[in-house]
């Protein structure tokens, strides 16, 4: 089945342990897709940051933070070729916001691969969310790595063995279960795809008291999900998958739960909900945060 993006695998680096990690399961994405790594290391003009006045570069020296850039690229480059012998891979080093560097080097990148958010109210007031941004607006599929199985920077990388994708029937959810299929056909995992809708509302005022999901209600969304990864299976017959309706809590703590045991979990950045029309569903939002494994989010 062919892909929208037929490039290399671009990934953000800052030197930072999370990015680091970031950096080692993108590698090993790159390898088992046949094509080229680049690595990305974006460095914030600190007063822009603060004043969001662009200062013209002739008026400030960065040579020696662009150096001190390529050197740790330098070193995680031949990081990633010990790794992967195979491996072509590629840097560039670049001054100003890292949101729209990544997302400029991602023009036709196959997925874009971050570290998890950074965390702390002062970060987030002066900076922003780097990863948050992207999830929100990167021309290509974006992966946030995080997760225990894929913390350190030594070692072997952590294989990919178990993928879970999120259904609710949507063109985005659809796009997702294809993401999904590709991946863990590469990798020989296996992949559940799981569409959760509480069986009971949880509000307990009128008019929702003691509204319950019907049978034929149930029915309904084990046939969504079936017909939404109807052609994947098709085209993928080699992966082992399962599909799974869960009717005892909504799709965020489902999906979070199915994370502890996931390699992977993948889902649309907007569903069916009534949060549909903003930005990054409340779904992804939440999973980008709190998932207890890497998330890939497709638009």
């Amino acid at each position: 089945m062919s892909t929208v993006h037929d490039d290399g695998v671009v990934v953000g680096f800052d030197a930072s342990a999370e990015s680091r990690t970031a950096v080692r399961w993108a590698a090993l994405e790159a390898t088992t897709r046949g094509r080229p790594l680049e690595v990305v290391h974006a460095t914030p003009i600190p007063l822009e940051e603060l004043t969001r006045i662009h200062l013209p570069s002739e008026t400030v020296s960065f040579e020696p933070l662009r150096s001190a850039a390529q050197r740790v690229l330098a070193d995680i480059a031949a990081e990633c070729r010990r790794e992967h012998p195979s491996l072509e891979v590629r840097t560039q080093a670049r001054m100003g916001d890292p949101a729209s560097i990544l997302r400029d080097a991602a023009t036709n990148a196959c997925v874009l691969v971050l570290g998890p958010p950074r965390k702390g109210r002062a970060h987030h007031l002066l900076l922003g969310s780097t990863a948050g941004n992207l999830v929100r607006s990167a021309p290509a599929p974006v992966v946030i790595v995080r997760g225990h199985r894929w913390s350190g920077s030594a070692g072997p990388p952590a294989g990919i063995e178990r993928v879970v994708v999120g259904i609710d029937g949507s063109a985005c959810s659809a796009r997702a279960a294809g993401f999904a299929y590709d991946l863990a056909f590469r990798h020989d995992a296996e992949l559940t795809a799981l569409l959760a809708i509480a069986e009971q509302a949880s509000d307990p005022l009128p008019p929702n008291r003691g509204w319950t999901l019907g049978s034929d209600a149930i029915d309904a969304q084990r046939r969504v999900l079936a017909e939404s990864v109807a052609g994947c299976a098709e085209g993928y017959p080699d992966v082992v998958a399962h599909q799974e309706l869960i009717t005892t809590e909504g799709p965020t703590d489902a999906l979070l739960t199915a994370a502890v045991d996931a390699d992977l979990l993948v889902v649309g950045t907007r569903g069916r909900g009534a949060l549909r029309s903003t930005l990054l569903g409340s779904v992804s939002h939440a999973v980008v945060h709190y998932a207890a494994c890497p998330v890939a989010v497709i638009r």
